[in-house]
């Protein structure tokens, strides 16, 4: 079965962190802000993580550009987002999400109940990354868009699902060790365990003062 092809979309300050240590993360200009709605808008779903719905409470639906909001999919182990989410109060599409077989079954019930499409795919988190774009597949998705976090960027890219990396790099600096950065968790040790990331594009845009870099994403092995 083909495995949807996954965009990882996100803009990052000159320092490489999406948040600060307060957890604000809004950097994009308004030109920015088109290009991920674009995209979006080109996509079958979005994925988030469970601390992006937790923090943000995105709608993630589409705001700059006309067309169809994209199937929302959020990664949730142990089903620590709230049912006041907008994610699954706000039916302008699809939610599904992907848990483990440790979130509490009230909780699962009742997301059902709301008509959000609950799936569990281990017994515990972390979630295997490859197996949840299986069941993506499986069900249709061609293209899936991510939009973060960190961990769940680090997770895609250690399990070795991401095709493409779109960044744009806003004029900032947040510093601090407890910023978020593009890609956290557990890390690779050196260069040779890292993806291979061909350049295709560099663009600068409008704004003047950020930059948009395209990389296809290859794995060694």
């Amino acid at each position: 079965m083909a495995l949807p092809r996954v965009i990882v979309f996100s803009t990052m300050t000159i320092d490489g962190r999406i948040a600060s240590k307060t957890r604000y993360s809004q950097l994009s200009c308004p030109y920015d802000l088109k290009r991920l709605h674009e995209l979006r808008a080109q996509c079958d779903a979005i994925m988030v993580g469970a601390n992006t719905i937790i923090i943000d409470d995105p709608s993630l639906r589409l705001k700059y550009v006309e067309g169809r909001n994209p199937d929302r999919v959020v990664i949730d182990g142990l089903l620590r987002t709230p049912l006041t989410a907008r994610v699954y109060t706000l039916r302008i599409s699809k939610t599904i999400v992907l848990t483990t077989k440790s979130a509490p079954q009230e909780k699962v019930e009742k997301l059902r109940e709301m008509g959000v499409e609950v799936l569990a795919l281990s017994e515990r988190p972390p979630i295997d990354m490859r197996r949840a774009m299986e069941v993506l597949g499986s069900l249709g998705y061609r293209t899936v868009m991510v939009e973060g976090g960190g961990d769940l960027i680090w997770h895609l890219f250690k399990d070795r699902v991401v095709n493409e990396l779109r960044v744009t790099i806003a004029p900032y600096i947040f510093g601090g060790r407890d910023a978020v950065s593009l890609v956290m968790g557990d890390g690779f040790s050196t260069t040779e365990e890292s993806p291979v990331f061909e350049l295709k594009s560099v663009s600068r845009c409008p704004c003047g003062n950020e930059v948009h870099l395209v990389y296809d994403v290859e794995y060694r092995g």
